[in-house]
């Protein structure tokens, strides 16, 4: 309702409209839109000037001081960019203060400024991620810099009167502009109370006059079936506290570091390095040698949105070429910006970007030996794929940089550069050698799979609160008005954390479902054998190394009901009348939904009482660990529920092979005890 309300203001007309309209703090008008931003802003009273001031302490950086590009100065620079190009597709500049778009019209504001981006996909992201860090600065600035919400004791009648009297319009007027009754709206103003009903329309009007969420609802919902209020502060009281997840905690403490090359950056030389590079790896007939397993799969664009398009060919992309890429980029700004005194290098004169560094020791030492030191000394699997892509382009005889010596080897500094051919080779043997070494010691975990679930493993029935959560899901949409986008979004939610039960497959997987009225989609329905997922070798992981097995599996029975009735009802709600083939859709795209992975996440955390919250993977290990417990040695049905090779399942859960030898040892010798 409220993009509906927005489309009918002029701002929707010009992206930059009025610009002084909204630097300067003006009367309160008419325009339901108007009037809100301009409340917020003067009740907030922070000019985005001071929030800068903030960006610049976070970094340490003094603009007027800094006569040298430093890394913390780029990146300051980087997120001021962003936020400046964020505020003029808001009509907006530094000089006026914080309002609605960085409060509750947050999301569909960024939404609307990354559609109108003419840059990479890669860059949008870039840009998306340093404005998400200045809201959160934003944020942790505290009580003075947001609306105070209402005091709790005060009514709900009170608290509506004072805030739409604040909007210089009448409560009618408002009613008809936020999408609720008129006649509900005058109840409220007249002491009434809101059952769970009510909960989706007092969410609205908090939205539209800028109040913390369930704000309202804490004065208004009665009842002990009520799920906020008095109700949900005791219940909330009642649970478990969440623990922290040291992987996040790390993440959040963690420094952004600001090194990382955009795409932009890439010199034309490297480009052309790059697309040889990418030529040799997916190309039928190579003129270099290549080793059998030395080639990148090509799969259709449409398992995946936001992929570079260096690692596209025509409606092909390939998954390996976009990590690799990542990680070039990632190596080579670490290399190029790594302050002396943290370890990096002294340049005399500015390198030339070149696939050459991956050949090199003592810049390869020098990047792992940065990513050690990011993840508190572990070396992970972060570690491990980086120089496993490496060691295959300096493997001697086949690998892509070994066998050019005459082309890399005089790109490199003079003082850094092997004297002969022989030489080159000799380097990239010691550098293979090296990679190989890091491979075999990336043994450690920085992200444990099973400390998110650790609570839930710790109970005799494991997947019983996530079936729980399916229940209190099923509520949540029952208390939204009927045929709502909010209780479609329960529906979607609830079938997402069925489905991911009943068939554990990986997140992309998952995401890129199909479903087509005419049948051909991944996901399909017969009168004899129900629903089934059918998927190509293209959408499973290492789909081509399986010698082409597909994927064709039976979605169980309880959860057919739920597929049902999202497909007939709840689906074309959250479409809008808009097309897509995805099962799973979101929001106003109608491509592949790249939220999936976080939605599981918040769900989880949201409906199963004192988790942390966990992804698809994380629900993978859990029904794997389950089964397994459960049923000792039957790796078989594991490595069937979750599409892995059996190989991969007995080297993943070792431990719990282990632990069930022990466990029939230890039963064995109190057997001869009690003889």
């Amino acid at each position: 309702m409220e993009g509906k309300i927005l489309l009918n203001n002029a701002l929707q007309n010009s992206r930059y409209f009025n610009v002084q309209g909204h630097n300067v703090t003006q009367p309160i008008h008419c325009s339901f839109v108007f009037a809100v931003s301009s409340t917020l802003e003067n009740a907030m009273a922070l000019p985005y000037t001071e929030l800068l001031d903030l960006l610049k302490k976070h970094f340490g950086v003094n603009v007027a001081e800094n006569t040298e590009l430093t890394s913390a100065l780029q990146q300051y620079r980087n997120h001021l960019s962003a936020l400046n190009g964020f505020l003029a597709n808001c009509g907006k500049t530094v000089e006026a203060n914080v309002g609605a778009e960085f409060g509750s019209q947050f999301d569909t504001r960024l939404r609307e400024y990354v559609d109108a981006l003419n840059v990479s996909e890669r860059t949008k992201r870039d840009r998306v991620t340093q404005l998400r860090f200045i809201r959160r600065i934003y944020e942790e600035r505290g009580a003075a810099t947001v609306v105070p919400p209402p005091n709790t004791r005060a009514s709900l009648s009170t608290t509506l009167r004072e805030s739409i009297a604040r909007l210089g319009i009448a409560p009618k007027t408002f009613a008809i502009q936020v999408g609720v009754s008129a006649a509900t709206v005058r109840g409220w103003l007249n002491g009434g109370g809101a059952n769970k009903r009510g909960v989706p329309s007092l969410h609205r009007v908090e939205a539209a006059l800028g109040l913390e969420r369930d704000s309202l609802v804490k004065l208004a919902v009665r009842g002990s079936a009520a799920m906020t209020g008095r109700a949900a502060k005791k219940d909330r009281e009642a649970q478990p506290a969440a623990p922290v997840i040291s992987h996040r905690r790390r993440i959040a403490e963690c420094i952004p570091h600001g090194f990382i090359l955009a795409e932009s950056e890439l010199g034309d030389e490297f480009l052309c390095e790059w697309y040889r590079l990418f030529s040799y790896k997916t190309g039928g007939m190579p003129e270099l040698e290549r080793t059998s397993k030395g080639v990148w799969r090509l799969i259709p664009e449409g398992t995946f949105n936001n992929i570079s398009s260096l690692a596209r060919r025509k409606n092909m992309v390939c998954p390996s070429a976009e990590m690799l890429l990542d990680s070039l980029r990632k190596f080579l700004g670490v290399l190029f910006r790594l302050p002396v005194q943290e370890g990096g290098i002294h340049w005399r004169s500015k390198p030339a970007q070149t696939l050459a560094w991956l050949a090199h020791p003592d810049a390869l030492a020098l990047y792992l030996q940065w990513m050690t030191d990011r993840s508190d000394g572990i070396r992970h699997s972060g570690q491990r794929v980086f120089a496993q892509f490496v060691a295959c382009l300096l493997r001697p005889n086949t690998g892509y940089l070994w066998q050019q010596p005459e082309v890399f080897r005089e790109r490199l500094p003079l003082e850094m550069r092997p004297a002969d051919a022989a030489a080159w080779q000799t380097m990239c043997a010691r550098s293979h050698a090296y990679l190989r070494q890091v491979v075999r010691s990336a043994k450690g975990v920085s992200r444990a799979p099973d400390e998110p679930i650790a609570d839930l493993l710790s109970l005799p029935y494991p997947l019983k609160p996530v079936l729980e959560a399916l229940k209190r899901i099923d509520a949540a949409a029952a208390a939204c008005p009927p045929g709502s986008m909010s209780e479609a979004r329960h529906k979607r939610n609830a079938l997402l954390l069925a489905l991911l039960l009943s068939n554990p497959l990986r997140r992309r997987s998952i995401a890129s479902l199909t479903w087509l009225s005419d049948g051909h989609g991944s996901l399909r329905r017969t009168s004899e054998n129900g629903w089934r997922i059918v998927l190509a070798p293209h959408q499973l992981k290492n789909g081509d190394s399986k010698r082409g097995k597909s994927y064709n599996v039976k979605v169980a029975d309880w959860v057919a009901p739920r597929l049902s009735e999202y497909v007939e009802e709840y689906r074309d709600t959250l479409l809008d009348g808009k097309e897509s083939p995805y099962l799973f859709v979101a929001g106003k795209s109608v491509r592949l939904w790249e939220g999936l992975g976080p939605t599981v996440q918040a769900v989880t955390q949201k409906y199963i009482p004192g988790s942390a919250g966990f992804g698809p993977h994380a629900l993978r290990h859990l029904v794997a660990t389950d089964w397994l417990r459960r049923y000792p040695g039957d790796f078989l049905t594991v490595a069937e529920l979750l599409n892995d090779r059996l190989e991969t399942v007995l080297a993943s859960y070792a431990h719990l092979k282990r632990d069930d030898s022990f466990s029939r040892y230890e039963a064995h010798v109190s057997m001869m005890m009690n003889s």
